[in-house]
């Protein structure tokens, strides 16, 4: 039957030449709207490499001194280090509060980043140092953000069993050992450096947004009091980052009566906290502008998918219409229904394989000249599979509903009405 179908495609050659220039536009585009989708899709899915949820983000403030309850320098028996370290505490006594934590610069869904450079101890001197984005965090900041290691143990147990001052991720692991274990080695912040620092436990790797691809970066820890104190010299207190996880069952709404029950432990000296933000909010605030472009994108994709589905069913429609008295002969010579119906089935999905070829040579092409998204989801076999299969199966689709509505009223119209259309 095959044979006998490629003879009927050849004689009408010059009708089906404009169908085949029609499939093979559409499956390109198709292809191209696919593999982005794809990529969109995996990267969404990728887990993050921490948790947000009940968890949020609590900014601090320094009282004016021409402001009613300023408290004098002169006064002070404490540091601003010492007094931001008190609020966090203060917090992290609350009933309702699972946990606290001071960083800074480590907040997701956040401009603030700090990116410094890093190199290992054994490089060599003429080895230039890359730069790698930092998060200066407390050993609480992996309880509240739920961060593990790559086999999905708690991070926090094995920071705190192992000596050293920093946390890399897998992605930095990676770059740096090519797949030997980080931890216990020593790094150092530009190769002419003679300090060295041990990484004392290796994280998941860490994303930006769902939308972005992870990236190598490391946490500097502050294993003491002392060390948030030092950095409260340079950084002021009030642009520290403190991160509460509230227990479960704890609701959004209820965190302005927990901030008025609170509030005479709310201020130390003239540091106080000024408002609490859930990391979910700032998320969907982060997140608009991608999510609104992959929602464009998405309508786009959903236009095209209608314009076309009409277009190829459309076509196969009136192609099949037009040869009634075609069918109405075999029906006459003794073809039964089914075989009718398989017939025509078969004639479209050849038209659809003859573009196949040449579709491949596209898609060659297209990745000599790095067009698809390689950096965030690498092309493989089976991201292939997935796009040109799907690509191919909805237009196999689309030729089946085009064929069936005709190939139903020709099946089951008498042959010998049928050849009045011969």
């Amino acid at each position: 039957m095959i044979k006998h179908i490629l003879k009927i495609i050849w004689n009408q050659r010059r009708s089906n030449v404009w169908i085949f220039m029609e499939l093979l536009l559409v499956v390109a585009i198709f292809w191209v709207m696919m593999d982005s989708l794809f990529v969109d899709i995996c990267t969404y899915k990728t887990p993050l490499g921490f948790d947000i949820t009940n968890v949020y983000k609590v900014n601090f403030g320094k009282i004016s001194p021409d402001v009613p309850g300023y408290v004098p320098d002169e006064l002070h028996q404490t540091s601003d280090g010492e007094d931001v370290i008190r609020l966090a505490d203060n917090l992290r006594q609350n009933p309702e509060v699972e946990n606290a934590c001071l960083a800074i610069a480590a907040c997701p869904y956040s401009w603030n980043t700090s990116w410094v450079n890093l190199i290992q101890a054994e490089a060599d001197t003429t080895q230039k140092a890359d730069v790698f984005q930092r998060l200066q965090v407390e050993p609480a900041y992996y309880d509240v953000f739920r961060i593990t290691d790559q086999e999905g143990h708690p991070l926090r147990p094995i920071v705190e069993q192992h000596t050293g001052d920093l946390v890399i991720t897998a992605d930095l692991e990676r770059d740096f050992w090519n797949g030997q274990s980080g931890i216990g080695r020593q790094v150092k912040w530009n190769s002419s450096s003679t300090e060295s620092i041990t990484v004392a436990a290796v994280s998941t790797p860490l994303r930006r947004t769902e939308y972005d691809k992870s990236r190598p970066c490391f946490y500097v820890l502050w294993r003491s009091d002392k060390d948030i104190i030092e950095t409260v010299e340079w950084a002021q207190a009030q642009n520290l980052e403190c991160f509460i996880r509230m227990k479960d069952g704890f609701r959004s709404e209820d965190m302005e009566a927990l901030l008025q029950q609170m509030s005479d432990r709310l201020t130390v000296n003239n540091l106080y906290v000024s408002s609490i933000t859930p990391l979910q909010e700032m998320r969907t605030s982060f997140l608009k502008p991608r999510t609104d472009n992959l929602t464009k994108k998405s309508v786009l994709i959903g236009f095209m998918l209608l314009n076309v589905f009409l277009g190829i069913v459309g076509t196969f429609w009136l192609r099949t219409q037009y040869r009634q008295g075609e069918f109405g002969l075999r029906a006459a010579l003794g073809a039964s229904r089914s075989k009718l119906k398989q017939f025509m089935n078969v004639e479209g999905l050849c038209l659809l394989s003859f573009t196949v070829p040449l579709v491949l040579i596209f898609i060659v092409n297209m990745l000599y000249f790095d067009m698809p998204d390689t950096y965030r989801q690498p092309y493989s076999l089976w991201r292939f599979l997935v796009t040109f299969g799907g690509t191919c199966l909805l237009l196999a689709g689309m030729i089946w509903v085009g064929i069936w509505f005709p190939a139903q009223k020709i099946a089951k119209m008498d042959p010998a009405e049928s050849l009045h259309y011969e």
